[in-house]
């Protein structure tokens, strides 16, 4: 059976989103002035970097998920829908948990470069859940066999 064309699209983030999140740990720990939003110097980082931290685990189910997905896809495998969809579903909860965080924490005040990379990447992964559900519903006859 041919791959339909828009599951390259659903490959290509389920990639993306497994070395986007490596990428972002990798620059946690080593590089965490990219990433992070606050300084250890903010009154309030000590609660921030306690939050992030219990994200590791999720993120890395994401991020795996996310990379079976791709190469279940890539093999029109009925595991690659799941893993994709697992995937989809992890990027809703994660997007929709940091922003509900940020807000509550006033994480984007003052706006900055480090906040407004905050809002980018929640604004990149609200984006690619949905993106990806759709594109899966809408070809989940050619997937799942």
């Amino acid at each position: 059976m041919k791959r339909p064309k828009d599951i390259h699209v659903v490959m290509g983030i389920g990639i993306l989103a497994f070395v986007a999140i490596a990428a972002y740990w990798f620059l946690w720990f080593f590089a965490p002035g990219v990433v992070q939003s606050r300084t250890p110097t903010d009154a309030d980082y000590l609660v921030y970097e306690a939050y992030e931290l219990a994200f590791p685990l999720p993120d890395a189910f994401v991020a795996l998920a996310a990379l079976v997905g791709a190469v279940g896809l890539g093999k029109m495998k009925d595991w690659g829908f799941l893993a994709m969809l697992l995937a989809a579903g992890g990027a809703f909860f994660l997007g929709l948990e940091d922003l509900l965080f940020d807000l509550e924490n006033h994480m984007f005040v003052p706006f900055n470069g480090a906040a407004a990379v905050e809002l980018a990447i929640v604004l990149v992964i609200l984006s690619l859940g949905p993106m990806m559900t759709v594109l899966l519903w809408k070809h989940r006859k050619e997937l799942i066999h």
